[in-house]
């Protein structure tokens, strides 16, 4: 391995991993560096599969970069040679009044995109597999989909060695300087230099960044795969992504099994920002049968025949939570050499190739043409 580049990229998970391979693919020399293997289960980028969605209820402003996201994961699809994004559909919504059908409504119409509303009774007749009151608001979109991080890192990861970059695995992150002249970085038991430095920990940015970082939280989350029993009505083929709103209650989400996914088989369910606040290695406690009970009964009160099902397997998984729940992305505030990416608040995943591409982009040329400004670390003061 060299001792200087043009780019080192810290932290190989969703973000990092896709930066690496587009900067590598601009034929830059470029090094990543992880403090485990990735792809990994230690972090917030793996468990099979990832929910992926257009009509973006969080807010509006996110679809412009879902489109060029999209685009990014069937390039590496197809680069790669391996599926990464399946188009299953989706239906997303709760009771009359729901934050989630109104937000995906309104980013459908400033966006046009192409999304259908319908009611609990009209849920329950195009999908068997689902129950739910004759009032409730329910958006259905037919581009919704999932993806898979663990297939999407590896991919990434192969393209940018395969485009010369070179990778360190295994290698904490120790210190890092940078001035006018470039960064400085020791991690594992070496030193590396380079003109730019892309930061992208996840959990650990705050240990990354210290006293620049932004304020942020992570939380330890638990996703429950329940056994399929080969029911062909709670296959990817069949059954959509979904996602239900339980208003001050965390929202609870499903993903269908599908082919490959390992000892981590049949339906997937979780509930997104259940926690608790943890420490990054904190990941290693205990699985909560509590709140695996909790998961399996939220599903359970929509999805059909789902009580009685054997849970095959549960896995924690990290949130990193930024103060509004918006990611975080942009030039460090007093390093104008060094990118970074975090705050991804649990439905980060998606976005991976075109932040990759951002901080690409801000790591070589100090800014952007994607519209990342509402993204900026700078929005907290």
């Amino acid at each position: 391995m060299r001792n200087r580049y043009d780019v080192i990229v810290i932290g190989l998970g969703a973000m990092g991993s896709c930066a690496l391979a587009t900067l590598a693919a601009r034929g830059l020399r470029v090094l990543g560096v992880d403090r485990f293997d990735p792809p990994h289960d230690r972090g917030s980028s793996h468990g099979g599969s990832r929910v992926i969605r257009l009509s973006y209820f969080e807010h509006s402003d996110y679809v412009p970069l879902l489109r060029r996201a999209y685009e990014g994961f069937d390039r590496i699809s197809r680069d790669a040679g391996v599926a990464l994004r399946y188009e299953t559909g989706l239906v997303a919504g709760g009771a009359p009044g729901n934050v989630v059908a109104a937000g995906m409504l309104r980013s459908a119409r400033e966006h046009g995109l192409d999304v259908e509303a319908i009611d609990g009774r009209d849920l329950s007749r195009r999908y068997p597999q689902f129950r739910a009151p004759a009032d409730w608001e329910i958006v259905c979109e037919k581009q919704g989909g999932f993806v898979r991080p663990e297939a999407t890192i590896r991919a990434a990861l192969s393209l940018a060695v395969r485009a010369g970059a070179e990778i360190a695995r295994n290698a904490p992150l120790v210190d890092w300087t940078a001035d006018d002249a470039g960064v400085r970085v020791d991690f594992g038991d070496r030193r590396a230099n380079a003109d730019a430095m892309v930061l992208a920990t996840g959990a650990w940015m705050p240990q990354s960044l210290g006293l620049a970082a932004p304020k942020l939280r992570p939380t330890r989350e638990t996703i429950v795969w329940v056994d399929d029993e080969g029911d062909p009505a709670w296959q990817h083929d069949a059954m959509p992504v979904w996602l239900f709103d339980r208003g001050s209650e965390p929202a609870v989400y499903g993903v269908p099994a599908f082919p490959g996914m390992g000892v981590q088989r049949g339906l997937k369910v979780g509930l997104h920002g259940r926690g608790p606040d943890v420490r990054p290695e904190e990941i290693d406690a205990p699985i909560s049968r509590e709140i695996v009970d909790e998961s399996v009964r939220a599903a359970a009160e929509h999805v059909v025949s789902l009580t009685g099902r054997k849970v095959v397997a549960a896995k924690h998984c990290l949130y990193t939570n930024s103060l509004d729940g918006d990611f975080v992305v942009g030039l460090h505030p007093a390093h104008g050499n060094v990118a970074m990416a975090c705050g991804f608040s649990g439905h980060g995943f998606k976005f991976a190739p075109v932040i990759g591409e951002a901080l690409a982009d801000l790591a070589t040329t100090r800014k952007t043409a994607l519209p990342i400004g509402f993204l900026s670390p700078t929005r907290f003061g």
